[in-house]
């Protein structure tokens, strides 16, 4: 019997697992950084926008930068900041929420910088 729900248990969260990797989105932002200073000040933004969306109620959605090696000769696009979201709903709920807002606006001019003439996707899993 144990072993019974214990599989049943497991099947459900697998399915649970499928459901919510199937809605999920990611959104995809390429860019170039100038200088080291604007880059600590953009990751500075970053660290804070995830702890509001945990504040707000959405912890399973964030932000994360990535950025090209020093020895790679690629010379534009080298920084990429990705998004995770669990659904579109979330995605346009952290959005629209006040304290997403009040975190834009806050770190516009800093952060504008990396939006002007980014290479920007929105991504849904393809299965």
């Amino acid at each position: 019997m144990k072993k019974t729900i214990f599989l049943l248990m497991m099947s459900v969260m697998g399915l649970n697992m499928i459901a919510s990797a199937q809605k999920a989105i990611t959104t995809v932002h390429f860019y170039d950084v100038k200088n080291a200073a604007m880059e600590k000040t953009y990751i500075a933004s970053l660290k804070e926008i995830n702890a509001i969306m945990v504040e707000i109620g959405f912890p399973n959605n964030y932000y994360s930068y990535l950025k090209l090696n020093e020895s790679d000769t690629t010379s534009t696009y080298r920084n990429c900041t990705i998004g995770h979201w669990t659904s579109d709903q979330a995605y346009k709920a952290i959005h629209e929420h006040p304290k997403y807002k009040a975190w834009g606006a806050k770190n516009k001019d800093n952060n504008a910088v990396f939006i002007t003439g980014q290479l920007y996707r929105k991504m849904y899993a393809a299965d």
